[in-house]
């Protein structure tokens, strides 16, 4: 009799579990119908075709209600602009935005925020990635808290993966339904270890079964919205890792029964991830080779100053491995071009910049009040449009140039260095930038950087990295001129020190 009556118990606490692991999710879109039975196998996981996406190049912009709605704004030439409009004017067609399940302390990067960025980037006619964190804040390697709403269920796998899968569609619904579907749908956050625990503790050993329950809901949703819908909504499963590290996070979850997806995705900084980026094309050619798994680079940035414009600690100081140790807006350029050729080179989806418009504001984050990433943004400190800066790795107008100077003249002890207007560290300053030796115990040196066709302006060599080492050109100390009059994708300027 007690053993009946334990029996009753346990089926009436899992009853309860069940209804609150249907039911999480509706407290943001109550006003959508229950979910249907599939009506295909729920084995189904078939990857679609990819040809209908171009290759994507874009931004997060879900800082940027946020930031609009404390006074921000933005400028370009002193010219009042739009983020969302600005990033299709560069040639951008991509805005990538985070969704939390159900944020208590915060009023943004809900279901209600998020629909109103969707409507503002299909205004401006583009492309949608919206990031499902599964969490009611941030996850990233050290953080993947499961949902509130979900908590009961967080030790019944099958549970909590019905709550993925319900969870999932009904926002896709939901978002079909008041005609702001995004193209693509990105299933966990930064998700290198174990994902939804109910404790940070419970993050590592990572649980690859348990990991890929979860995610193959996610992505049974997406694959089952999308034959009952008749839609091509593309998949992502995002890391921040290595390339060794992320291939062997492939495979580990593949070894538990992960499905089919569209994109691995990866963080990809200078700050975190020390690899460079002919590495990560090389990285997405043998992810493609592998698994038939397209790159997408889902966040990445650079650093153009060390400077701060608030008090909030800011994140990234590093530079990429190879870059000299002299931040610019041309240097943050350079970086983001280099990570979409390597990823156009060897078969990549795409690439994200993460928060480029983060500047410093009022707004209160969990880490203080401003900004982290002021230093990484494509804007300055008065949140004007930089100069020849990232956004403009969106164009199709960049042009590989090298500057080469010959310092034989100079005398075998002396080395080369450039300065210039695109040295300009943002506040207008020209900085000296020690430039690469051509080969071992030769006198040319050269400097690779990516100008505008079409783009003029001043430059000039320095034997030392001080300013009184500038060369004598017939003389006197003046300025080289460069014109970028040319249709190809590289050019180059071959100069001797001293000599016109």
């Amino acid at each position: 009799m007690k053993t009946a009556r334990i029996f009753k118990h346990v089926l009436s606490v899992l009853a309860v579990l069940l209804t609150m692991c249907i039911t999480g999710c509706q407290n943001q879109i109550e006003d959508v119908e229950p979910v249907q039975s599939s009506a295909t196998p729920t084995n189904l996981m078939s990857r679609s075709s990819d040809s209908e996406l171009p290759f994507l190049q874009g931004a997060d912009l879900s800082y940027i209600n946020e930031l609009q709605d404390g006074g921000v704004q933005y400028t370009k030439d002193g010219n009042s602009i739009d983020p969302y409009h600005l990033i299709k004017e560069y040639g951008g067609n991509l805005v990538r935005l985070r969704l939390w399940h159900n944020p208590t302390w915060t009023n943004y990067s809900t279901l209600a925020d998020v629909k109103r960025s969707i409507s503002r980037a299909k205004q401006e006619g583009l492309n949608v990635l919206l990031d499902f964190h599964y969490s009611d804040t941030w996850t990233d390697p050290q953080q993947n808290i499961v949902p509130e709403a979900w908590r009961p269920v967080v030790k019944y796998s099958d549970l909590l993966a019905d709550s993925v899968y319900n969870y999932t569609y009904r926002i896709l619904t939901h978002l079909k339904d008041t005609n702001l579907l995004p193209e693509l749908v990105q299933i966990g956050n930064e998700t290198n270890k174990s994902i939804m625990v109910a404790d940070n503790a419970d993050l590592e050993p990572t649980n690859f079964v348990r990991n890929a329950k979860l995610f193959n809901a996610g992505l049974q949703a997406v694959a089952d919205f999308n034959w009952n819908n008749g839609k091509n909504i593309k998949t992502i499963l995002h890391v921040a890792m290595n390339p060794n590290d992320a291939m062997n996070w492939v495979a580990n979850h593949k070894k538990y029964g992960l499905k089919e997806f569209d994109m691995l995705g990866v963080s990809y900084y200078p700050q975190w991830q020390d690899y460079t980026p002919a590495q990560l094309g090389e990285f997405a050619s043998n992810l493609y080779s592998t698994y038939g798994v397209r790159l997408f680079v889902a966040e990445t940035g650079h650093i153009w100053t060390r400077a701060w414009n608030d008090q909030n600690i800011n994140l990234m100081s590093k530079m990429c491995i190879g870059y000299p140790e002299t931040p610019c807006p041309q240097l943050q350029k350079d970086f983001i071009v280099e990570v979409k050729e390597a990823l156009l080179a060897n078969g990549g989806a795409g690439f994200s910049a993460w928060e480029p418009f983060w500047v410093s504001a009022d707004n209160q984050t969990l880490w203080g009040v401003g900004s982290n990433w002021e230093n990484v943004a494509f804007f300055d400190f008065n949140n004007n449009l930089l100069t020849h800066c990232g956004i403009e790795a969106y164009g199709d107008y960049n042009v590989k140039v090298t500057f080469e100077v010959n310092m034989w003249e100079a005398g075998s002890d002396k080395k080369g260095y450039i300065t210039g207007d695109f040295t300009d560290d943002g506040f207008g300053n020209w900085q000296i930038i020690p430039m690469k030796q051509a080969s071992e115990g030769s006198s040319t040196y050269y400097f690779d950087t990516y100008l505008c066709r079409n783009q003029t302006g001043r430059y000039y060599f320095l034997s030392d990295s001080t300013w009184t080492s500038q060369e004598y050109i017939n003389g006197w100390h003046q300025d080289r001129t460069y014109d970028i009059n040319t249709s190809d994708k590289w050019m180059k300027f071959s100069n001797k020190f001293g000599e016109e």
